[in-house]
C-alpha cells in the first residue's frame, strides 16, 4: 500500500506538472499570438487549432488526474453509424448540388487547414463536456439507470445552453436560440456514442465531422470555404426526416440500455470499482 500511494503521488505530481506547464504555453499564446500563415483565414483556422489542442491536452491530463478511463478499446461501434449519418448529412448537398451553394476557397492546405479547425474544437469540447461535466454530473446523481438518464440529458442541455455565449458575440437571439435547440440535441447524439463506444476520442470525431460538414460552406468570414444558401427547403426536409428517426434510435437504446453496459461506462468514469 505505501508504494501504491507512492506512485499515485508521484503520478499526480506529473500530472500537475504537465498541465501547469500547458496552461503557461496558452497563456504566452494568447497573449502574444503567433503568425502562422500569411493567409489571414488560414492563420485564424491555425490559431484556434492550437488553442484548443492545448486545452484538449490539459482536460486530458485533468481526466487522468480524475482516474476517468474514455480512451481504451472501442465497443459497439456498429451504433456510431445512425450518428455518423447525422454528421454527414450537416453538408448541405441538396442546396450544393442544386447550384444555391459554391466553395470558394478549394486548395488543398485550405481544407486541411479547416479540418484541423474543426477537429480541434471537437475533441476539446467532447473532453469537456462528455468527459468532464459528464463524469461530474454521473458521480452527482443517482448510480442507478435513472441516474444515468439525468446525466445524459442535463449534459446535452448544459452543452447547448453554453452556445447562448454567441449572443456576446454579435449573434441574433432568434438564431442563437436555434442554434441551443439543436445543439442539444446533438450533445445527446455526442452522449450517446459515449454511451455504447465508452471512448471520447469516438464522441471527438463524430463532433469534429459535424462541424467539418455544416461549416465547410459557411463564409471565409464565419470560418468556412464557400458560399450561398444553406437551409433551402430540401437540406431542412432532409434533416428533419434524418433528425427524427436517429433520436427515435438513440432514446429507444437509450431505454433498453443494460445494467451491465451501465456497469462498464461507471467503472471506466472512475465511480464504480467492481
Amino acid at each position: 500500500m505505501p508504494k501504491l500511494k507512492e506512485k499515485q503521488s508521484i503520478g499526480n505530481i506529473i500530472v500537475s506538472t504537465v498541465i501547469a506547464l500547458l496552461s503557461v504555453v496558452l497563456i504566452v499564446l494568447t497573449i502574444f499570438p503567433l503568425q502562422y500563415s500569411a493567409d489571414e483565414l488560414r492563420n485564424k483556422w491555425l490559431g484556434v487549432a492550437v488553442s484548443r489542442l492545448l486545452c484538449a491536452a490539459i482536460v486530458v491530463c485533468l481526466l487522468v488526474f480524475m482516474k476517468i478511463r474514455l480512451f481504451g478499446r472501442v465497443k459497439q461501434i456498429a451504433f456510431v453509424v445512425p450518428c455518423l449519418l447525422v454528421a454527414i448529412n450537416n453538408f448541405p448537398f441538396i442546396s450544393y448540388f442544386h447550384g444555391n451553394m459554391r466553395f470558394v476557397r478549394t486548395e488543398t492546405v485550405d481544407v486541411l487547414c479547416f479540418a484541423l479547425y474543426c477537429l480541434s474544437v471537437g475533441l476539446f469540447e467532447e473532453f469537456v463536456f462528455r468527459g468532464v461535466v459528464f463524469s461530474a454530473l454521473a458521480s452527482i446523481f443517482p448510480k442507478d439507470k435513472k441516474g444515468l438518464v439525468k446525466t445524459f440529458v442535463v449534459s446535452s442541455v448544459l452543452f447547448g445552453i453554453v452556445h447562448l455565449a454567441n449572443i456576446f458575440g454579435g449573434a441574433g437571439i432568434v438564431p442563437t436560440l436555434l442554434q441551443v435547440l439543436y445543439t442539444t440535441l446533438m450533445g445527446g447524439v455526442f452522449a450517446f456514442v459515449l454511451l455504447k463506444t465508452k471512448n471520447l476520442f469516438c464522441c471527438a470525431f463524430v463532433h469534429g465531422l459535424y462541424n467539418f460538414g455544416g461549416l465547410l460552406l459557411d463564409t471565409p468570414e464565419r470560418m468556412g470555404l464557400g458560399t450561398g444558401v444553406v437551409f433551402d427547403t430540401g437540406t431542412v426536409l432532409l434533416t428533419v426526416i434524418l433528425g427524427v428517426c436517429v433520436a427515435v434510435f438513440v432514446l429507444w437504446n437509450l431505454y433498453k440500455y443494460s445494467e451491465a453496459e451501465r456497469s462498464v461506462l461507471y467503472k471506466r468514469l472512475g465511480l464504480t470499482k467492481k
